[in-house]
């Protein structure tokens, strides 16, 4: 569910505190009645159920506005191709380390379509990430995103470990070396 574009700016800014605290709420996970998402966000319970019928769609726009606000950041960078690469990848996980509840959360509420979708928003921008990087000669032209993909699939679904935090920023800083362009 993207955020409508018709909405009158008090209407946003609702709309924008309820996903701010169930995003909040999320990340520490803490578990509240859905109706509860409407105090803490500081609005009326219509309010809420106006923009977000369900937790399972309020757990979307959360997942949703994550997964933009990942991907707008590699856009964003004026770093090299390939330093921006390598920045997209340690920050997706520290990103991941620091905010584990959100991802257990949000994994466990959002609907498959929804993280499939938010999936192939990453992917895409791996994709672009890589294809520049390549271009510029930072990285090896032999990965796909797909495979750079399936390594951080697999950071973020090893959380019970109990080193996660530093195995997990080894093993970005392995794919880096990986893809590093050595000839």
């Amino acid at each position: 569910m993207t955020e409508p574009r018709s909405l009158r700016a008090d209407a946003r800014r609702n709309r924008d505190a309820i996903v701010a605290a169930a995003r909040a709420a999320f990340d520490d996970d803490e578990q509240f009645r859905f109706d509860d998402f409407a105090a803490r966000a500081g609005v009326g319970v219509g309010t809420l159920y106006r923009h977000f019928p369900t937790r399972e769609a309020l757990a979307a726009a959360v997942y949703q506005g994550e997964v933009t606000a990942l991907c707008d950041r590699a856009r964003d960078s004026l770093q090299s191709p390939g330093e921006n690469l390598n920045l997209f990848l340690r920050g997706f996980v520290d990103y991941v380390v620091e905010h584990a509840g959100l991802a257990r959360t949000l994994a466990a509420v959002v609907a498959p379509a929804v993280q499939s979708d938010g999936g192939s928003q990453l992917e895409d921008t791996v994709a672009t990430l890589m294809t520049r990087a390549v271009a510029d000669g930072a990285i090896r032209h032999d990965v796909a995103a797909g495979a750079v993909m399936v390594v951080l699939h697999g950071i973020g679904s090893a959380t019970d470990r109990p080193d996660w935090a530093s195995e997990s920023r080894a093993a970005v800083e392995l794919l880096i070396a990986g893809l590093a362009n050595v000839a």
